[in-house]
Order: C-alpha cells, then sequence, then structure tokens
C-alpha cells in the first residue's frame, strides 16, 4: 500500500527559496510515497504589494496552472478571505487560528478530496498550518525546526502559540542547527538533529554554462546566493569590497532591504532573483562562496545554512563571517572574525581554487544522506 504524507510547507513549490521541504518532498515521492505540498496561504491583499511576480506564481499553483512537475506529487496553495501575518487586524487570534476555514474551496475539504484525508505523515514546516493536526487522520508527524521562529517580523504572537502546541503535538521534532536545542529543551526525548543539505544531481552536473549576465564581469569573482534580508550584513559587505577592488562581488537574489549603500560600488554587482535550476551555472562561473551575515543578528546564530552546501557541491571555497553553529559544524569553510580577516581569507581561498574536498563535503551532507535519517527515525 502507497504511504502518504503532507507536507505543510512556508515557502511555495517553485519558490526561489528552494529549502528543506522542497527537497524532502521530491526524496518521499523518489521513495514510493504520495505527496500533497501545501504552501502557507494568499489572499486578495497580496496581489497590492510591490513587485507580486511571486504572489502571481502562487497564484498559478492555486488555480492549477503550474504542477510540480512529479507524478505523485501535488502542490497547492491555498486562497483565503485574509490570512495571518504580524499586521493590525491580520495579527488577530481569530484570523491566526481560523483563517483556514476561510479558503475558497475550503483547504481540509480539498486534501480529502485529493486523497489525503488520512495520511501516514503530517510534516510541518509551517506553524500556521496547524490545524491539520484536527482536520484529518495521521499516524505520526514531525514538526521541522529551520529557525527561531520568533526572531522573524511576519510571526505575531499567536503563530508562536501554535508552535508551542505543535512542539507538544507532534510526534518528532527535527532540528537543523545544534544551537536551537534550547528553543525547546522541553520536549528534547522525542527531538532529532539532521543538518540541511545539498541537492546533489542539481548542483554536480557534466555540463557547465556560463551566463551572459555573469559573463562580462571580470574575474575573479565572488558570489552570494540568497535571501538579501536584515541578517545581511550591509556594512559589512560594503568594507569587504572596498578593501579588495580586484575581486568582483555577484549577489543573487530579491532584496527586501534598502541596499542603496552597497548598489553603487563599482565591483558589486546585483543580478536579482535567479530560478534554482540556473543557479549552479553562477556558481560554476564564480571563484568562491560568500556567506555575510551579521553575526549579532537574533536569527544568524541558529542558521546552517544550505548556501553553504551548495557552494561546496559546485567545488567552490567558502569564506563566512563566523557565528556560533558554524563552528560546531566543522566544514572546511574559512570563518572570519571581521572584515579584514574576512579579506584576507577570501583572498587565500580564490588562490586556492576549486577543489574536491569542498564536493566530497557537500555529497556527505546531500539530501539523500539527510532523507537515511528520517526513515530510521520514522521506521517505516
Amino acid at each position: 500500500m502507497t504511504r502518504k504524507i503532507i507536507i505543510a510547507a512556508s515557502n511555495y513549490w517553485n519558490s526561489p527559496f528552494h529549502v528543506g521541504s522542497h527537497n524532502f518532498a521530491k526524496l518521499f515521492a523518489k521513495n514510493g510515497w504520495e505527496v500533497l505540498f501545501v504552501s502557507d496561504p494568499i489572499s486578495l491583499f497580496h496581489f497590492f504589494k510591490k513587485n507580486n511576480d511571486q504572489v502571481i506564481d502562487r497564484y498559478k499553483i492555486y488555480r492549477g496552472k503550474i504542477k510540480s512537475g512529479i507524478g505523485n506529487i501535488k502542490i497547492y496553495v491555498p486562497f483565503a478571505l485574509i490570512t495571518p501575518n504580524e499586521r493590525p487586524v491580520f495579527n488577530s487570534r481569530f484570523v491566526t487560528y481560523n483563517w483556514q476555514k476561510m479558503t475558497i474551496p475550503n483547504i481540509v475539504k480539498y486534501a480529502k478530496k485529493t486523497g489525503f484525508g488520512k495520511v501516514d505523515l503530517l510534516w510541518f514546516d509551517s506553524i500556521n498550518q496547524y490545524f491539520w493536526l484536527d482536520g484529518i487522520d495521521w499516524n505520526k508527524s514531525i514538526l521541522r525546526i529551520a529557525d527561531k521562529t520568533s526572531q522573524f517580523r511576519n510571526i505575531n504572537k499567536y503563530s508562536l502559540e501554535l508552535e508551542a502546541k505543535l512542539k507538544k503535538s507532534v510526534s518528532h521534532i527535527i532540528y537543523t542547527a545544534e544551537t536551537l536545542l534550547p528553543y525547546f529543551e522541553e520536549y528534547k526525548n522525542k527531538a532529532f538533529h539532521i543538518s540541511n543539505g545539498v541537492d546533489v544531481d542539481n548542483f554536480i552536473r557534466p555540463v557547465k554554462k556560463t551566463p551572459e549576465d555573469i559573463s562580462s564581469i571580470p574575474k575573479p569573482i565572488a558570489i552570494y546566493v540568497g535571501a538579501i534580508d536584515s541578517w545581511f550584513d550591509l556594512n559589512y559587505m560594503k568594507d569587504v569590497a572596498s578593501k579588495c577592488r580586484d575581486i568582483n562581488f555577484v549577489i543573487i537574489g530579491r532584496a527586501n532591504i534598502d541596499i542603496s549603500s552597497i548598489s553603487s560600488e563599482p565591483n558589486i554587482y546585483f543580478l536579482g532573483r535567479k530560478s534554482f535550476n540556473e543557479i549552479p551555472d553562477y556558481l560554476f562561473y564564480s571563484d568562491a562562496g560568500i556567506i555575510v551575515f551579521n553575526k549579532n543578528h537574533p536569527v544568524v546564530n541558529s542558521v546552517n545554512p544550505i548556501k553553504l552546501y551548495e557552494y561546496m557541491a559546485c567545488g567552490l571555497p567558502v569564506v563566512a563571517t563566523k557565528w556560533k553553529e558554524l563552528e560546531m559544524i566543522n566544514s572546511p569553510a574559512y570563518l572570519a572574525e571581521d572584515a579584514v580577516d574576512f579579506v584576507k581569507k577570501l583572498k587565500i581561498a580564490i588562490s586556492e581554487g576549486k577543489n574536491s574536498k569542498y564536493i566530497d563535503y557537500a555529497k556527505n551532507n546531500s539530501w539523500d544522506e539527510k532523507y537515511k535519517y528520517i526513515e530510521k527515525l520514522l521506521n517505516y
């Protein structure tokens, strides 16, 4: 009999942020499971946001115009009259606890209609989808914690109530960073550390192409791929770039903060959002991967960065600001104490060049390897 899983995810299927929930969905499917991948909802209010191309993508999924591309993975984005966030009214207890009752069609009825009214496993990356615990029949459940949720600005206090309920109610907790353990200390008897990983098939390729928008940028190139948000240290980045004009810095991703303080730097290039499948081509053309996070930001200390494994899968040496979790994983990355040290180590990394030791490290941290731990944990 085919097993079934609902993955309640924060990010939608074709989001530029390809995270653990996406990779585990593919691996469950690869191993014969039927998967319903449900991301957090949209409403009419989302269409009033600037740069709403991601909202349009999510709406297309809701309408069934975008599929997963994998036969046994169904993807869905609920459409609700109102959805929870940090803003007044939207951050009320009523909306946070009841948005799913205002979905069109009703999300629980949709799941039952598509054959997911009874599942072997409920998987939570999204705390706002707590309702699944009471909405359908399930055998086992997992809450996967990859960040300190309380530190994100779009989370309201009632969402944190739901997270507390999830911690108590699920059968298993998976956490990606050792430094997250105090976040659920009272439930550590059912908590298991499984770090982030890398999609080896996507990042280790025999055929490599050079994207046009990076080919005109002189080498050497240090590249950053990912979120440009409050934890991205703009001052640090500017200081590093100003100290080594002989290195060009390519930044890929959409800026959710004001980047005007560094956008005029002559050796910093913002190339915007790229799809998950495009990113390896940009990494192959680069000479080093960088992670320039503010180590004093409350989110950063518990981050186990997927980008580190993705950089290394392409053979790139990695230079990052030093924070506790990065020290604990004992990777071959260069960890910098400050901007001066970062520049020094970046020049060493670039002169060293690409190396198979980085690829080997990435392979040992593939999502396939992480999935093996999940299988043992579930005992299916």
